[in-house]
């Protein structure tokens, strides 16, 4: 891939041609993406980025040697990287994203918290229940027999 990506820089740099180094400019920003074989790790995970290349370290490594001397127009990805960093500077995702990751590692945890909430319900409804019933069901079942001739 790596002399593909080369040939296709190359033609774009081309003086005959009018361009907006489209082909420059997104391997360019994939660069600023991909320093370490963890980022193309968590980019193929998340289906952004297809590896048929074999490892994740030779992805790494084929975007950093080839980024290394390009000039991209950075015009073309300052929105995608404004909503990058926008979705990065929220706090409450990145709280709610170490909690997660925290206390619901593993599946048992999870069934344990679904186990915790079902408990808590039923104690809030009988406890509802028993505050707001209109007698009491023992004298409801003594005015039953009473009824009866019990």
């Amino acid at each position: 891939m790596g002399p593909k990506f080369m040939n296709l820089i190359a033609y774009e740099m081309c003086p005959d041609f009018q361009n907006d180094f489209g082909v420059t400019s997104y391997i360019g920003f994939l660069d600023s993406l991909i320093d370490h074989p963890d980022d193309v790790k968590h980019l193929r995970k998340k289906h952004i980025l297809l590896n048929f290349l074999g490892s994740d370290d030779e992805v790494a490594q084929l975007f950093n040697e080839i980024g290394t001397d390009l000039v991209p127009n950075n015009a073309i990805y300052a929105n995608v990287k404004r909503k990058i960093e926008d979705h990065y500077k929220t706090n409450w995702k990145k709280w709610m994203a170490q909690f997660f990751h925290e206390h619901f590692s593993s599946p048992w945890t999870i069934l344990a918290f679904i186990g915790v909430l079902l408990g808590l319900g039923m104690t809030a409804a009988q406890t509802w229940y028993a505050a707001n019933s209109g007698t009491a069901p023992c004298e409801a079942l003594l005015e039953y027999l009473k009824d009866r001739g019990y």
